[in-house]
């Protein structure tokens, strides 16, 4: 009798897993879809991919990883290159230089030549 008692229970908590499962699924599927909606709206940088803080008016404000980044280039004196500033903030160059490009495209930062190089450097200097 207790086996049918223990079979009972486990039934219930497979099915109020399930219930889980599908409440999380459906949660999943309305976000993504909130995204995709805010994706539709042309730059590439509003897919959720970088913009996930909604409430702020700059991606920078919800990365602090990013305040990191100008903060290595309020350092620098002469400015630093996409491969300089990968090292010291422990990133791919790639991802360095996407983040970098997109600063620059908000304001925050300033893209210049240096004979061969590209520099990057704050708006302040």
């Amino acid at each position: 009798m207790t086996e049918k008692k223990e079979l009972k229970e486990l039934q219930e908590e497979v099915q109020n897993l399930k219930q889980t499962v599908y409440t999380l699924k459906n949660k999943f599927i309305e976000l993504t879809s909130k995204m995709k909606e805010q994706s539709d709206s042309g730059s590439p940088y509003d897919s959720g991919q970088y913009n996930v803080f909604t409430a702020g008016s700059s991606i920078l404000e919800g990365d602090i990883s990013w305040n990191r980044l100008v903060n290595l280039l309020r350092e620098a004196d002469t400015g630093l290159t996409a491969a300089e500033l990968a090292e010291k903030w422990g990133k791919s160059r790639s991802r360095t230089s996407e983040v970098l490009n997109k600063l620059v495209d908000e304001g925050h930062l300033v893209k210049f030549r240096d004979g061969r190089l590209i520099r990057f450097r704050t708006v302040e200097e």
